[in-house]
């Protein structure tokens, strides 16, 4: 019986792959004929350009100080060395500017936001520390709207760090856990154009990074590079609108039918319980939840155990603490944890305790059965 289960079961992934490989051929042909539509072969050669445009954007600042007894300037340059705790606020020029060879129609936004990330400092190597909490503000938008061979935009903004350092502050004292933080300041511009009956769309950003744990912080600020780009005449739709359609149509169906025919494909994958459930958890809460690398020492704290994630996914919401994950072996067992003060609530996932629970409710529903 099991043989034949087997057997039947690699036919219908033979018969899913067959129908795959031709899905995916078909869309590869759907694919090409729309790039070589929008794309002629000779699209991209000098002689046919219609006109070439650069962006380009700055960050100027200053820091300005507190009244205090070592530093008489009432601000500091860039590029310098600031002592955190002496900072009032730092003054940003925020600079944008647009040229092109010809006069094209523009229209878009120039934002600018502030972004509070704080992560987890779990090592030295900060690229692999997991952020837990982001803040964003809009500091300011503005409608670009022009045409023109070349437009610019400027503003000037202060920034208070007292802010979000009382929020990195206040949510290290909740969390219980060591945690760096930095503000981040984005500009983003957005915008499309028309030049000749092309259309075209760019964006360009610039950042400014400060750090907000350290005494003494340098302000990242990141090179300005100009940004250039051409429109060509190859940028102009030259195939038959109804045909673009039907082809584009079909192209979308045929993508769904892939995606349909993978997920019956991995659908035969031998995978264990234990791998499902801790997946699913992983996938349906990762905003909550921080992976460590290392194993808790337990008997520091009062344990509790918790028997359903619900519990704990409740508790960590209603005390406002992420849920730290540790995975003790490999594809058997891990576990979940909240600490609040000297309390480590913890709830395990393993294995053995699944297959005791599948047993109970086999036990259960024969019972009833009978």
């Amino acid at each position: 019986m099991k043989k034949l289960k087997f057997e039947k079961m690699d036919i219908k992934k033979i018969i899913i792959s067959c129908f795959l490989v031709i899905a995916l051929v078909l869309q590869f042909a759907f694919l090409s004929y729309l790039y070589k539509a929008l794309t002629p072969e000779d699209e991209k050669k000098d002689e046919n350009v219609i006109m070439s445009y650069t962006s380009n954007g700055n960050f100027d600042y200053k820091v300005y100080l507190k009244p205090n007894e070592f530093i008489n300037e009432e601000y500091l340059g860039q590029d310098e060395a600031y002592i955190l705790d002496l900072i009032d606020h730092v003054q940003i020029n925020s600079l944008y500017s647009f040229s092109s060879t010809e006069k094209t129609n523009v229209t878009g936004t120039n934002k600018l936001t502030a972004k509070l990330v704080v992560y987890y400092r779990e090592s030295g190597d900060k690229s692999g520390n997991p952020e837990i909490l982001k803040q964003e503000s809009v500091i300011d938008e503005k409608i670009i709207s022009f045409n023109d061979k070349y437009y610019s935009t400027s503003g000037t903004y202060d920034l208070y760090l007292t802010e979000y350092l009382q929020t990195l502050k206040e949510f290290q004292s909740k969390v219980k856990i060591s945690v760096d933080g930095y503000l981040e300041v984005l500009q983003e511009t957005d915008f499309s154009g028309l030049v000749g009956g092309a259309n075209y769309k760019d964006n360009y950003n610039k950042t400014l990074k400060i750090p907000l744990s350290s005494s003494v912080i340098k302000i990242e600020n990141s090179k300005s590079t100009p940004k250039t780009n051409k429109v060509y005449e190859g940028d102009l739709v030259k195939t038959n609108k109804a045909v673009m359609s039907y082809i584009v149509i079909a192209n979308i169906v045929v993508f769904l039918i892939i995606c349909i025919l993978l997920r019956k494909l991995f659908m035969f994958t031998n995978k264990s319980e234990y791998d499902r459930v801790l997946a699913k958890i992983l996938k349906s809460y990762d905003d909550i939840i921080v992976n460590t690398s290392t194993i808790l020492d337990v008997d520091k704290y009062k344990l509790i155990e918790i028997e359903e994630f619900k519990e704990i996914l409740n508790l960590s919401r209603e005390l406002l603490l992420p849920i730290m994950n540790y995975e003790v072996m490999k594809g058997k067992e891990t576990w979940f944890y909240v600490i609040k003060d000297d309390i480590l609530y913890r709830y395990i996932i393993s294995e053995d305790r699944l297959k005791v629970a599948k047993n109970e409710k086999e036990k259960s529903k024969k019972t009833k059965e009978h």
